[in-house]
Parts: structure tokens; C-alpha cells; sequence
């Protein structure tokens, strides 16, 4: 990998930790998004994009809620897909980098926030002061650590550890490798599982399979237990809407009833 590479792959990683700050929600973080911008840094657009899609279903149901941290998918996925490219392998090599690098940088998050805090008693003075100009001086600041931070240490592991990655990578045995691409095929899955896990609900069950059904059968001969679930989804559709109608009729006839008593 060449300087240039290994800085620009740098700043990608950096663009995606300020990108919610201070360019609005763009979803740069994406791992399709920084599989892409990687691919095109490492002149092989199409694997960049291939393995950054195969990272974003095993991410997608990676969602932060309330106090609980979320996953730096935008350095993991930036970095995982730049080892991938480089190495000459898939996904599964992807994965086994990406995620520690996104629970590492996470936790690196997690300090320079703390650090941060100390800030925040001289803004609270600036602010009674209305002192715009050191309020806006501070938020820049803050910004400019995370870029740099990101950036740098992104560039040291792309250009400083790329011949310590090739290592790893060949000295792994054909039983690790075997599992890694388990682990790849696998975690989509897991990835969907937890998507569904906080979104579906009973009723939405028929819609999700009258959708995966024809996903899971493009270029197949549609099977009898396909017709059989696509079918199961309709009746469950009928059935929840004559429900439905059922049961607003039995509130507007006990509404009319109360309105004829009074």
C-alpha cells in the first residue's frame, strides 16, 4: 500500500466519526459507503463494494440505544475492507479485523469523550459571557481531535502494519479460514436477527415473508414449501383485516348504544 492510499484511507475513517457532527446524518459510516470509497482508493471498486454489502447486513441490526455504546461500524468497516482488498481475500478476513478495530476505536471514542468533559465548565462560562466565538472555537477543536485521532491512527495500521496484517493472514491454518468464512455466512443472519429483534412486529410477520420468499428463490424454481408460506401469508393478511373490520364494528355499535342510552 502506498502513502497516498494508506492517508486517504486514513481520512475516509476520520470523515466517518465527524461526519454526524458536523455534516449532518450523510450515513458515511456505512460500511457499503466506505467499502465504495475504499474500493476506489485501491482501484477494485467492485470487491470494495461487494465486501462493505456482505459488512452492512452482518451490521445493520448493530443499533445504539439509550446509554448503550454503539459499534465504531465506520473504522471498522473502513479498515476491514481496506485489509480485505489488500490481502486478496473476502469477507471473512473483513470481519475477523473489523469488528476488534470497531469495539477498539469505540473505546477510544469512549476517552476522548471523557477527555472532552473537561471542556465543558469553560463553555458553560462562554455561554454566560456569550462568547460565540470560543463557543464555536471549542466545537471545532473537538472535531478536529476526532478527525485527527482517527485519521492517524487509521494511516499507522494501513501503512505502518500492512506487512504484520499480510503475516496474519498467511499464517492462519485452513481450519481458521474454514471457520472465518463460517463466521461470515453466519453473521448476516445475526445481523438481521437483531434488526428484527427491536422493528417487527406480529402483524408485520406476513409482509416480511411474502419479501423474503421471492429473495430466497430469485434464479430457482419456486418450491411447494414457498407457494405453501406465500399462501400462509395471505390468509394471515385476510385474517388480520376482516379482524380488523370486526372489531371496529363492535365499537361503533357499543358507541351508538351509549349515545341511544344517554
Amino acid at each position: 500500500m502506498s502513502l497516498i492510499q494508506a492517508i486517504l484511507i486514513g481520512c475516509v475513517a476520520a470523515l466517518t466519526k465527524i461526519e454526524g457532527g458536523w455534516l449532518g446524518e450523510m450515513k458515511l459510516r456505512e460500511p457499503i459507503v466506505t467499502g465504495f470509497l475504499v474500493g476506489c482508493i485501491l482501484n477494485d471498486v467492485q470487491q470494495g463494494l461487494i465486501i462493505g454489502a456482505q459488512l452492512q447486513l452482518m451490521w445493520m441490526g448493530a443499533v445504539g440505544i439509550g446509554p448503550t455504546a454503539q459499534l465504531d461500524i465506520g473504522t471498522g468497516g473502513t479498515i476491514g475492507v481496506a485489509v480485505a482488498l489488500t490481502t486478496g481475500t473476502g469477507a471473512e478476513t473483513a470481519i475477523m479485523f473489523g469488528v476488534p478495530i470497531a469495539i477498539l476505536m469505540q473505546f477510544c471514542s469512549t476517552i476522548l469523550m471523557t477527555l472532552y468533559s473537561g471542556f465543558m465548565a469553560r463553555v458553560d462560562t462562554e455561554i454566560d459571557n456569550f462568547n460565540l466565538k470560543a463557543i464555536s472555537f471549542y466545537h471545532y477543536l473537538v472535531g478536529v481531535c476526532d478527525f485527527l485521532m482517527y485519521a492517524i491512527l487509521t494511516f499507522i495500521v494501513m501503512y505502518f502494519g500492512n506487512s504484520a496484517i499480510e503475516g496474519i493472514i498467511n499464517a492462519l491454518p485452513d481450519w481458521a479460514n474454514s471457520g472465518l468464512t463460517a463466521v461470515s455466512v453466519m453473521l448476516p443472519c445475526v445481523g438481521f436477527a437483531l434488526l428484527l429483534n427491536i422493528i417487527l412486529d406480529k402483524s408485520l410477520i406476513p409482509y416480511f415473508i411474502i419479501g423474503f420468499i421471492p429473495a430466497a428463490f430469485v434464479g430457482r424454481d419456486l418450491s411447494m414449501i414457498g407457494i405453501v408460506s406465500i399462501a400462509f401469508a395471505i390468509a394471515w393478511i385476510i385474517f388480520e383485516l376482516k379482524s380488523t373490520v370486526a372489531n371496529n364494528n363492535v365499537v361503533t355499535a357499543v358507541s351508538s348504544d351509549d349515545e341511544w342510552e344517554d
